[in-house]
Order: structure tokens, then C-alpha cells, then sequence
């Protein structure tokens, strides 16, 4: 697992969760910004001395540049707020009956007000105007309670986000995140006449072409020194290392034989005390209905105190990973980096609130963190921001849902989309980091976005790469050498020229050669390009080398786990790069920290990875117990060396701790299984420790497995219906296509013909648009295929008449021979005076099988009698008009006949518009659901009869423009023939342009019937811009 970009983002993940469970954001007025500059870049409140100023007249972070003092003193009168506050919620609760009121709050702080004053000598502030400071604490605690009130409703909005198409949709028009990207629509393209939907896909298409980097013109990685990578050497010396760390590590852990019990409790102890859960959104709602005034000041300070130590843990588990020690708490001085990284992540989370807001909102507000207004060390700013960056942006979002469209849905299931997401943020944390370390100013939104934009090509990398291999055995069904491929990448990676045709002819394989060509670009601009590059083809050279078999026995531990260590190792250096950071100096911490983290998930992802059958120490050590040195028990090793060799700092077994507390608890009902496999028989003790520590997992906050598994739900949803269709093709025709071929009696020469017409590699639209309309009616599609075998028989059937010398006269389908023509077949057994009749038998043969396929095949699927009746009505009116239709054709071509636009159209919903209305009509009839079953099957008669004028205008493009080579055909054959068409008719600009307004008719059917249909939409593109 791509083990420190998914801690990166889990982390985000968990602070984004403890202050987003519940609704935390204080709306405020949004004022739209007209400069693309902003106070982000400056860091502020990374000196304790110096404040940015808060336009807000009521907020305690207004400051005058003249009252620096004043400040800082209403600073201490805060704290003192909520530190007293702390200090009354620990007292009996016979006490607290008495604070329930502002005024009585007020009075006991009043009471204690004395302590306070005297703190503020030599300033002489009055006890009246620290009476004044509290006052206006208070009243912003109650003030914010309506605001939090009024959010209830909207408390999961993150995860209804993800419930929905809305995150990745253009056609929510109260959407904020629409409205801001109109408005810069507006200015790029104030001439345009287009709607807003027109205009918006404008907006994002101009987008993508002027913000993705540009194409290398060598095709080759620019190196330094001239010279290739030398692949071969760089990983040898590196897995010499490897193995030389594990053989130390190895030979010690043998030695001890158990994890040190009572360290592994003391590291527990001091995570669970720096883990902070925010509370729960019934005492949200208990607090803000209230009139108790102390309930809300308790929820307001609990909340700010799990949103801080957050911060806190989020910024310390990233220096761990990254250094193997705390940088925040060293000699008890607070450290300029990390208070500049934890600033920063804030300001990114800021960040990342604006835009989910403004994707759910309908009102032009804008969100800003509530932290801000009771934390002065935390800042309301931001940094890139959606509100002033909407154009990059509008690149983001719309590359994560260009990718989740073309990723194969099987890449999909096994989490690909998910390591994209936490790919990308990771880089862009990573880069925060560096901005931290190297105390940069200047540029900072700029330079987030180039890194974000790395994590997104490199996550696109990852998440392909390890899903390919992950699923060799899916890949092997459609042919692809993956092994193969993995070679000629690590050539590109190593300097070696880019051959194209080298490559795999899969949906992703136009991705792919984006990412080579964007994080060439991308690396090269921060001079970073071959180091990148080395790892990354050390990366790919790991994941290859790392082939485990179930079946196979290890000579050695060294063997079995160097492959995931050199995995963790090369990702690790790959990301730190991209990143900006600096490297760490201790050899063996380079090794020892992604280590961790990779075993730190193999243990996590212990159930899933079994039920996969993906192989890891973990899961091999299940099938092979005690042949390797047990994985739980290195991972136990691992972070007690570490939590001693920071002579058992705080922060340092804090952090060792929540990695274990969290590891133990995310197992959740496999949590008795694993113990009892890794630890019952070898490690008593501790697998009663274990167990109980399950009375502590309500205290544990850790959201990670719940948020990727939200996203990856979100994904699987997506992506059924979001595909491109070469992408859904890719998914779906090799199912279809070995369920076509008829297979009884396969040696007769009539079933041998029929099959060389099935067999000539069409595009299968028909048969794949009916499982795209079956998923929409929630029907499973294996239920439906024998319907789209019988829907294919019948448009093959239409064909071989449509072929035969009495209509068109066609010597070539799809690139082969027609069956009317010999055939290769044929052999002896059908002389050429034979040809033409065992075309017709055949065409008329189809029909049969079609005919059994529906009454016989669909009933034993279990649909209604009643159902197959009207979708065998439904198909003999298709057949029937159908051949009204061709006979209209050839008739104006025999006569000579001149045709109107009209009688054009009508020839074209008869002989195409009516075979896709089929695939359209006949799963909405199976799935029985539509209470307006009628006026839902006119809107898709309508749409049907569009698709086919759109299908046969292409098509007269195609016979006049097109290659022999491209479209499998011999061109110029309307003509040749006399033939009435549209280019005849209109020419050819003009036809075109009825493309476009009938296009846009289609669409917008479809969006009024299945707004949810993204592959139907793609396939209403692929139809007009097609070029076979």
C-alpha cells in the first residue's frame, strides 16, 4: 500500500472529520474578490507577536496595528475563559446546577476575576475592561450556537457528498461551486451566446487544454547527464541495503522472541491521552437548543480542543514518518517548522471546507473554520483557494472524474479512485511541509497546485500500475502482458525513447501517456525530474520483482518481506521528492519508517487483503503459519525500537501508540481472528491485553477505514453509470462477445456463417447500451444478456440483408468479407453460386434463435410473462419498421427518387433510430418500476429516433471522409450507388451542424429521463465524434 501519501491523507481525513461530523462552520457574508491575490501567502500567526487583521468588528482577532498589547491581553482573557470553564465542568454536578445562565457564569468568573489581573502588570488593564473581554467571550459562545443550529441539517455533508453525483455534477444550477465557475466563465468568454451548460462545459474543457502540462516533444526524460538510468545496478545496490537493514532487524527480534508488553501499554497510554475525539452531534443538538449557557461553553471548548490536538497529531505523524522523531517538542521550545506546517494544514483544511461547502450550498455563502474565531494561534485564512483559484480548481475535480470514468470498474472495486484522492492530497501535504521546512513565502498557492497536480499524475500511476498487476488474471482475459508493459515503463522512466505502440490498446492507456509526458513537465519545473523518475522505475521494478505466491515457500524471512519494503522505501522517497522536503539523514530511519507505515497497513487491511487473495506477510502468514517471522509481532518490534530510541520521548510513544491502538481497532469484527492467529498461542499475555482494549475503542478516533471506504463506495456508484463507453466496452464486451457466438453444432455451415457475421468485430453498441439501461432499472445484468444476444441477432440478421447484392451490394462489413461472399470458413462446402441463399438462411436463422432467446432464455431469468410479451410486441413493430425503413431507402436510390430532409429522417428513425429505441424501452418494461411507464417510453421513442438520424448523419460523414482502414468499409459506396443522404442533401458543413443542434435535443431528453446517465451521455459523443 502506497503507505505515506494514505497517512497523509487519513490524517487530513481525521481532522477534517473532527470538526465536519458535526456542522462547525460559521457562515459568513461572501464578498466575491476580484484580484487573484491574497493574505494566505503570508503565513500569518506564524510569529506569536504578529496577527492578521479579522474584519469582523465583534471578533476578538480584531487588531489594531496600534494595540499589539491590548491583544495579546485579550488573548489571556480568552484562555482564562475556557480554562476556568474546564475547571467547573470537573467539579461535582451539585455545583453545576447553578451554571446554567449567562449571568451566573459571569458572576463566578467575576468571582475569580482577581488571579486574572494581576498577569496583566506592568499594563494596568482594569478590572472592568477584563469584566468587557469576558463578556464578549461569552456572548460569541452563545452567538454561534444559531449558526450551528441552523447546519444541523446539513451535519453529514461530507458524506452526502459522496451519497450523490453532485461532487462530480454539472447540472446542480443552485450549486455555489457552478455559480463561481459561470461567473469566470463569464470573464474568459464574454462574447459567447451558449446557456449555462454549454458554457460551463466550455468553461472546463478550455480548462483542462490550457492547465495540463504540456506534451514533451522528444518523447524521451531529459537527463542530466546524457547517460540512461542503469536500472539494473541502482536496484540491486538498493535491495542490497534493504536486505542487509532486515537481516539486522531480523537477527534481533529472534533474539527477544516477544514484543516488550509492558512498552507497548505505555505507548497506548500516551496515545490515548493525545486523542481527542470531537463529541457527538446528539449533544451538538442537545447544547444548541439549550438555554443551559454552560452546555454550549462545554461543547465549544471540547470541540476546539479535539480540532487542535488534531492539528497537533496530524503535523506530529507526518515528522515521524518522515524523521522518526518529534519536532514539536524539542528542549520544551516551540519549533518554527512545525508551527508553520500545522499552520499551514489548517489553512489547507480552511481550504478544503470552502469547496465541499460550496459544491452542497445553494446561498452565497462561504464557510470559514470556527476554530479561528476562539484558537488566535489558528488562522481564518486560506490557502489556494477555491473562491480565488476556481480554475485550478475546476482542473482538479475535473481530472479525478475524468480519471473515475476511465478507470476499468474492476480498478475501480479494488480501491483505485481511492488512492488517486489520498495520492494527490498527500503530495499537496507533503508540499505544505516543504513550504514549512524551507520557510518559503512567495508563490505558495502557485507551487500547492503544481503539487497536487504531481500527486494526481502519480497517484494515476500508482493507482493503475498496482491495480493492473493486483488483477492479472482480468488482464489475461482481455490479452495484455502486464509484466511486459511494467518493462517498457520502467525503460521510459529510465530515459529509454517512448514507443507508443508498445503500449496496450486499453481505455487508460491515453491516461497513462498524459501522466508520462504531466510529470515530466511537473518534476522538471522544481528540478526534481530524475530523482522522481529513478524512484518511480525502482518503484515499478519493486512492484514486479514482488510476485507472491500462496503455493510457494520461502527460504528465508529476508525473502518474504523485502519485496514490500522496497515498495515502502521507493514510494517514500518518490513522494518526499515531489514533495519538496528534505530527506532524512539516518540511513537506517530512510528504511525503518516506511517500513512501518507498510506493515502498519498490512495489518489493517488484513480481512480485505484475504478476501482479494492480495499477498502480504499477513496473509501469507496466515496460509503458512510460523514459516516467516510473524508480521504483527515485526510491526510490535518496529515501534518499540523506535519509542526506545527516542529514550521513550512523549510525543514519540503518543505517536507509536495511536498507530497500534488504531491498527487494533480498525480490524473491528476480525479483530478476535487475527489476535487469536498472531498472538493466542504464541503470546498469551498479549492477546489478553488486546481484547481488552476493545472497552477503549469508543475513545479512539480513527475515521480512515470508514472515509476510504466511503469513497470508494462513492466510486463503485459513480463509475456504474459514469464510464466512458470505451471504458464500459472494455468492462462489459468480452462477456458479451463470448456469450454471441452460437455454439450448437458448430459444424454445420449455416451455424459457421452466422457466426463469421457475429464474429466481425462490431462495436456491440446496441447490446452494451441495454446493460447500461439495465443498471439505471437497477437489474442485474447477467439477467438481461440473453435480450442483448437476441437484440445483436437481430441487427446482424438486418445487416446480411442489407448487404446482399438485391440492396446494397456490399463486399465488406467490419473489415470482412459479407456473407453472401465466400468466406474463409467455407472451405469446399459452399460453392459460390451458394453464397447468397446461405446469407439469407442465415439472416433469417437469427431471427429464430432471437425469438427463443426472448420467450425462453428471459422467462428463466425470472421475468413476468406480461413483461416478455410487450418486449416481444416491443421487438416485432422494431423488426417491422425496420423494414419499412430499408425499403424506403433502396426505393429512392432505384428511382432515382429526391428526398426531403424529412423523409431523410423518417428512413433513419425506421432503419437505426428504432434498433437503439429497443435497448432504451425493453429493460425499463422488464424492470416493472415506472409508475409513468407510457410517458417514459415516448421520451425514449423520441430519444431513440434522435440517435438514429445522429447515427446515420455520422455515418454519410464516414462514407465521404472516411478511412477504408478506420471504418472497415469501402468509402464513396452511397455515392457509387446514387444514394439520398444527407451530405447529398445538406453538404457537408451543414451536416454538421445538424449533428450539433440534434445532439443537443438528445441530451437534453436524457437529462430530463436519466440526469444519472453519464455513459449514455458519452455514447451520444462517441456516435457524433466517432471515426469508424
Amino acid at each position: 500500500m502506497h503507505s505515506e501519501c494514505k497517512l497523509l491523507f487519513c490524517r487530513v481525513c481525521t481532522i477534517y472529520s473532527n470538526f465536519h461530523d458535526f456542522p462547525i462552520f460559521l457562515p459568513d457574508k461572501f464578498v466575491p474578490k476580484t484580484i487573484d491575490e491574497h493574505r494566505c501567502c503570508l503565513l500569518p500567526r506564524i510569529c506569536p507577536h504578529i496577527h492578521p487583521v479579522n474584519n469582523s468588528n465583534d471578533s476578538i482577532n480584531h487588531v489594531s496595528n496600534n494595540e499589539p498589547q491590548e491583544y495579546e491581553q485579550k488573548q489571556k482573557v480568552e484562555a482564562y475563559v475556557f480554562t476556568k470553564l474546564e475547571e467547573y465542568s470537573r467539579e461535582k454536578s451539585i455545583r453545576l446546577f447553578h451554571l446554567t445562565s449567562f449571568s451566573r457564569i459571569r458572576r463566578r468568573l467575576k468571582r475569580d476575576v482577581k488571579y486574572l489581573s494581576k498577569q496583566f502588570e506592568p499594563y494596568n488593564v482594569s478590572e472592568r475592561k477584563i469584566l468587557q473581554w469576558i463578556d464578549d467571550t461569552l456572548e460569541r459562545i452563545n452567538s454561534h450556537f444559531p449558526h450551528l443550529r441552523s447546519l444541523i441539517d446539513s451535519q453529514n455533508e461530507l458524506k452526502q457528498l459522496f451519497l450523490t453525483d453532485e461532487f462530480f455534477s454539472s447540472n446542480n444550477n443552485n450549486n455555489q461551486w457552478r455559480k463561481l465557475q459561470i461567473k469566470r466563465a463569464k470573464i474568459l468568454f464574454p462574447d459567447t451566446d451558449n446557456n449555462e451548460n454549454e458554457l460551463i462545459l466550455k468553461y472546463q474543457k478550455y480548462i483542462i487544454e490550457n492547465l495540463t502540462p504540456n506534451k514533451l516533444e522528444s518523447d524521451c526524460l531529459p537527463l542530466k547527464n546524457k547517460e540512461k538510468i542503469d536500472l539494473n545496478s541502482e536496484y540491486n545496490k538498493a535491495e542490497n541495503i534493504g536486505r542487509e537493514y532486515l537481516k539486522n532487524i531480523f537477527d534481533d527480534y529472534k533474539k527477544r522472541q516477544y514484543p516488550n508488553l509492558n512498552l507497548i501499554k505505555e505507548m497506548i497510554n500516551l496515545g490515548m491521552e493525545q486523542m481527542k475525539k470531537r463529541p457527538k452531534l446528539d449533544e451538538l443538538h442537545q447544547a444548541s437548543t439549550s438555554s443551559n449557557m454552560f452546555s454550549k461553553a462545554l461543547f465549544m471548548l471540547r470541540s476546539k480542543n479535539a480540532y487542535s490536538m488534531s492539528l497537533k497529531n496530524l503535523a506530529d505523524d507526518f515528522m515521524f514518518l518522515r524523521f522518526g522523531r518529534s519536532l514539536g517538542n524539542q528542549n520544551n521550545k516551540k519549533d518554527s517548522v512545525t508551527e508553520r506546517f500545522t499552520l499551514l494544514i489548517h489553512m489547507f483544511l480552511n481550504t478544503i471546507s470552502i469547496l465541499i461547502h460550496s459544491v452542497k450550498s445553494d446561498t452565497p455563502e462561504i464557510s470559514s473554520s470556527l476554530f479561528s474565531q476562539f484558537d488566535s494561534n489558528l488562522s481564518s485564512e486560506n490557502i489556494l483557494s477555491p473562491i480565488i483559484h476556481i480554475d485550478q480548481w475546476t482542473w482538479l475535480v475535473e481530472k479525478w472524474k475524468i480519471a473515475l470514468q476511465t478507470f476499468p470498474i474492476n480498478l475501480t472495486k479494488h480501491g483505485a479512485f481511492g488512492r488517486l484522492v489520498r495520492t494527490t492530497i498527500g503530495v499537496g501535504v507533503a508540499r505544505l511541509y516543504g513550504f514549512a521546512e524551507n520557510n518559503e513565502h512567495d508563490e505558495l498557492d502557485k507551487k500547492l497546485f503544481q503539487a497536487l497536480q504531481m500527486g494526481f499524475y502519480y497517484g494515476v500511476a500508482y493507482a493503475l500500475v498496482d491495480g493492473l498487476q493486483d488483477n492479472q488474471n482480468e488482464q489475461q482475459q482481455h490479452h495484455i502482458d502486464i509484466d511486459k508493459w511494467l518493462i517498457e515503463m520502467e525503460r521510459i522512466l529510465c530515459g529509454h525513447k517512448l514507443d507508443q505502440n508498445s503500449l496496450p490498446k486499453l481505455p487508460i492507456t491515453s491516461l497513462l501517456l498524459e501522466t508520462f509526458h504531466s510529470l515530466m513537465q511537473l518534476t522538471s519545473i522544481n528540478s526534481i525530474a530524475e530523482q522522481t523518475f529513478t524512484d518511480l522505475a525502482l518503484l515499478l521494478r519493486s512492484q514486479r520483482s514482488d510476485k507472491k505466491n500462496l503455493e510457494r515457500s520461502y527460504n528465508n524471512d529476508i525473502d518474504a518481506y523485502i519485496g514490500p519494503l522496497l515498495k515502502s522505501h521507493f514510494t517514500y522517497s518518490a513522494t518526499a521528492f515531489m514533495g519538496g522536503a528534505r530527506m532524512i539523514h539516518d540511513r537506517q530511519r530512510l528504511w525503518t519508517m516506511p517500513f512501518l507505515g507498510q506493515l502498519t497497513d498490512d495489518c489493517r487491511d488484513f480481512d480485505e487483503d484475504r478476501r482479494e487473495k492480495s499477498i502480504t506477510p499477513v496473509t501469507y502468514f496466515v496460509e503458512h503459519n510460523d514459516s516467516i517471522l510473524n508480521p504483527f509481532f515485526v510491526f510490535l518490534f518496529v515501534s518499540e525500537d523506535l519509542y526506545t530510541q527516542s529514550h521513550r520521548e512523549r510525543d514519540t510513544g503518543a505517536f507509536l501508540g495511536r498507530r497500534i491502538i488504531r491498527t487494533l481497532r480498525s480490524l473491528q469484527n476480525d479483530l478476535n481472528e487475527f489476535l487469536t492467529i498472531f498472538t493466542a498461542k504464541s503470546y498469551p499475555d498479549f492477546y489478553k491485553y488486546a481484547l481488552s482494549l476493545v472497552n477503549l475503542f469508543d475513545r479512539v478516533s480513527d475515521p480512515e477505514k470508514a472515509i476510504f471506504r466511503f469513497i470508494n463506495k462513492f466510486a463503485i456508484g459513480y463509475s456504474f453509470n459514469h464510464r466512458n463507453v470505451e471504458t464500459y466496452a472494455y468492462d462489459h464486451l468480452s462477456s458479451v462477445e463470448k456469450q454471441i457466438t452460437i455454439k450448437t453444432n458448430e459444424n454445420d455451415p449455416l451455424i459457421r456463417g452466422i457466426n463469421h457475421s457475429l464474429k466481425a468485430g462490431g462495436k456491440r453498441l446496441r447490446p452494451l447500451m441495454l446493460l447500461m439501461v439495465a443498471q439505471i432499472c437497477n437489474i442485474d445484468i447477467e439477467r438481461v444478456i440473453p435480450l442483448a444476444r437476441a437484440i445483436e441477432y437481430l441487427h446482424t440478421s438486418s445487416l446480411i440483408f442489407d448487404d446482399l447484392p438485391a440492396q446494397d451490394n456490399a463486399p465488406l462489413r467490419r473489415g470482412q468479407p459479407t456473407l453472401h461472399m465466400p468466406i474463409e470458413t467455407d472451405n469446399d462446402e459452399i460453392p459460390p453460386s451458394l453464397t447468397e441463399g446461405r446469407a439469407q438462411l442465415a439472416a433469417v436463422n437469427l431471427i429464430a434463435h432471437a425469438i427463443r432467446l426472448v420467450t425462453v432464455d428471459l422467462r428463466q431469468q425470472g421475468f413476468s410473462y406480461e413483461s416478455i410479451n410487450r418486449v416481444t410486441a416491443e421487438l416485432s413493430q422494431s423488426m417491422d419498421e425496420l423494414c419499412h425503413g430499408q425499403f424506403l431507402d433502396l426505393q429512392a436510390a432505384r428511382l432515382k427518387k429526391s428526398l426531403t430532409i424529412h423523409e431523410l429522417d423518417h428512413i433513419a428513425e425506421l432503419k437505426t433510430g428504432k434498433a437503439i429505441e429497443i435497448v432504451f424501452i425493453c429493460p425499463v418494461i422488464l424492470a416493472e418500476q415506472d409508475k409513468s411507464l407510457n410517458v417514459t417510453l415516448e421520451r425514449l421513442r423520441e430519444l431513440g429516433k434522435l440517435m438514429g438520424i445522429l447515427f446515420q448523419m455520422k455515418d454519410d460523414l464516414l462514407d465521404v471522409e472516411g478511412n477504408i482502414n478506420e471504418i472497415g468499409k469501402l468509402t464513396n459506396i452511397d455515392q457509387q450507388n446514387q444514394t439520398v443522404t444527407y451530405i447529398s442533401l445538406l453538404g457537408i458543413d451543414k451536416t454538421r451542424k445538424r449533428i450539433d443542434t440534434k445532439r443537443k435535443q438528445a441530451e437534453f431528453i436524457l437529462n430530463s429521463l436519466w440526469p444519472q446517465a453519464g455513459t449514455i451521455h458519452d455514447v451520444i459523443r462517441h456516435i457524433c465524434e466517432r471515426q469508424k
